[in-house]
């Protein structure tokens, strides 16, 4: 049994990597289009190397190509964090795609490193200000995922910002010390 899963986890393996390979051919095509479905097809990619290809995908400069990469990475199983970053920037950003945005914070809502994704979703929540209408329910969608990932909801209200700032102060010590440990597991098993 146990020499039928490693073949089967190898093939997967593979699998993945031939993705990869043929993804950078295709990402390369001068049509969109063609760049989306290249993204598309590294959907649930679990190896570092597929997650870098989708986080330097997050910069292609065709909308509809970041929004696939962000999309993909929400399905990604991400053991390094390395799309955290990369995610938050855009997040936070103002100036960049209210859809893309949201995407990026469904993505980064799948983080397994709370204390690095968090002080992103904190940034948006609490730099939209009151006259800035048209980011409005833009910050309620981004609170509602941030509630789930979290598994606490401070509401919606102007003093939602103000009570998520006072669990950070509470929690964010806690939540280093199990990234620590998560990313420590993470680095054990991958070797």
């Amino acid at each position: 049994m146990g020499s039928v899963l490693l073949f089967i986890a190898a093939v997967l393996l593979r699998d993945e990597a031939a993705l990869r390979d043929a993804f950078g051919k295709e990402i390369k095509a001068k049509e969109a289009a063609k760049r989306v479905e290249a993204v598309g097809k590294l959907s649930g990619a679990k190896e570092e190397k597929t997650i870098d290809l989708l986080v330097k995908s997050l910069k292609d400069p065709a909308l509809e190509v970041r929004k696939a990469a962000a999309k993909a990475l929400e399905g990604a199983t991400d053991g390094a964090g390395k799309a955290i970053q990369p995610l938050g920037d855009i997040l936070v950003d103002k100036k960049d795609d209210l859809d893309l945005r949201l995407m990026s914070a469904k993505a980064l809502s799948k983080a397994r490193y709370k204390s690095e994704a968090f002080p992103f979703f904190y940034t948006t929540i609490s730099s939209i200000e009151r006259e800035e209408r048209q980011f409005h329910q833009f910050g309620a969608d981004v609170t509602k995922i941030l509630d789930g990932y979290v598994g606490k909801s401070f509401g919606q209200d102007k003093t939602t910002a103000e009570r998520w700032s006072e669990w950070w102060t509470d929690n964010q010590k806690s939540l280093k010390e199990e990234d620590a440990r998560k990313h420590k597991e993470w680095k054990e098993k991958k070797e």
